[in-house]
């Protein structure tokens, strides 16, 4: 339509100059092909699709109570930033407003009062948590830490796991299912096998969960595996056997704007010195699956 009113335009100069005008000046007139190429090159050109934003979350690793050296987890940390995790390090007093997920590794004393409300109010607003607490001998008792667990229904044994008369320390893990919304990290996870070593286990609370509080097993051990007591301060600590022992638990509080938890009773397999050997990737992808699991809940709410 625009073309004719070009055309038109053009004629109407023609028609007001005057029929006799000469061949000169009418052959002085832009040809109608070049109008047209003129303005298809002048048009803007049209939107291209917005690209996607990078996927992007802030992990801060806290350094209080001497947690395992971010130094021996080198190749973890690259693993998380090539799938575009954001590391970062802090005290627990210092947590910035804009932290998605907390990992906690391995604190080898207690939290104070203050540093268990600080953790508190963090999940109090949907901050998600990651600790690593394998077994140790020390005997430190983590009062505040056990405290802040139990408010999303489970609790810390002072044990070491191992299979009886079986000279490795690694146990074979059974997978009991993925929480909802949970993927896995890898297809392998339905089929390889999950070995860890150096285990504590964790006992649910089963009169803490509500109809908004979903709790529940990950990774466990087969019942011929034993519990034996283990670091601490209690005079009688408990032997489990018997029973199937819990090693990597979760709990999700959708009152608490989703804020989910989730506990592990090894880290070796996260070590440089253990990151790039076969038997350790199964393990290795029960972690970054829940980390995402974090953030399918994060992406959910928002």
């Amino acid at each position: 339509m625009k073309y004719r009113k070009l055309l038109f335009i053009l004629l109407s100069g023609i028609i007001l100059t005057g029929c006799s005008a000469d061949t000169e000046s009418s052959s002085s007139l832009p040809d109608l092909d070049s109008i047209i190429e003129q303005e298809n090159s002048s048009a803007p050109e049209a939107d291209t699709e917005a690209e996607t934003e990078a996927f992007s979350e802030n992990i801060y690793y806290l350094t209080s109570h001497q947690t395992e050296d971010s130094a021996n987890l080198g190749k973890f940390k690259s693993h998380l930033e090539t799938d575009g995790f954001v590391w970062n390090e802090c005290e627990i007093s210092d947590i910035p407003a804009e932290a998605d997920i907390l990992i906690y590794n391995f604190p080898k004393e207690d939290l104070s009062s203050e540093e268990y409300q600080i953790l508190k109010d963090y999940t109090d607003r949907g901050g998600d948590f990651l600790l690593f607490l394998p077994a140790s001998d020390s005997e430190v008792r983590y009062k505040f830490l056990n405290l802040f667990l139990e408010s999303f229904s489970f609790q810390i044994d002072y044990d070491n796991v191992t299979i009886p008369e079986q000279d490795a320390n690694w146990v074979v893990l059974q997978p009991i299912g993925m929480p909802d919304r949970m993927t896995a990290y890898d297809d392998s996870m339905q089929t390889a096998p999950v070995y860890m070593q150096y285990m504590r286990s964790f006992h649910m609370l089963g009169d803490y969960a509500t109809d908004e509080l979903f709790i529940d097993v990950m990774l466990q051990t087969p019942e011929f595996a034993v519990g034996e007591p283990y670091g601490g301060t209690e005079d009688d600590p408990l032997t489990y056997e018997n029973e199937k022992l819990n090693i990597l638990v979760y709990s999700r509080d959708a009152i608490r704007n989703n804020a989910s938890v989730i506990a592990c009773g090894a880290n070796a397999f996260l070590l440089d010195e253990n990151f790039d050997s076969e038997i350790s990737k199964p393990a290795q992808n029960w972690i970054y699956s829940s980390l995402f699991w974090f953030c399918n809940y994060d992406a959910y709410q928002s």
